[in-house]
């Protein structure tokens, strides 16, 4: 799961809260059109901080890696 990842990457307490936040929501979510406005959440999110230069370019990267892998892997779920 990209909890772990995410986990790995050291993030402070004020940016990781609300990625978790939305982890969960894109757990949660049971629709294709769901997942997907999850994922744009996602990115508006990182880049927000990469505007911001609130994280470091490698932690801009691997969280848009990561997001874009778990948005990937819940519509393939929704497909099996």
């Amino acid at each position: 799961m990209p909890q772990e990842r995410i986990e790995a990457l050291r993030l402070h307490k004020s940016i990781q809260g609300p990625i978790n936040d939305l982890v969960r929501a894109l757990s949660a979510a049971t629709t294709r059109e769901d997942i997907e406005r999850e994922g744009a959440m996602e990115i508006a999110f990182i880049l927000g901080l990469e505007t911001a230069r609130r994280l470091r370019a490698a932690d801009i990267e691997a969280l848009y890696i990561i997001f874009d892998d778990a948005v990937q892997q819940r519509l393939n779920q929704l497909a099996t």
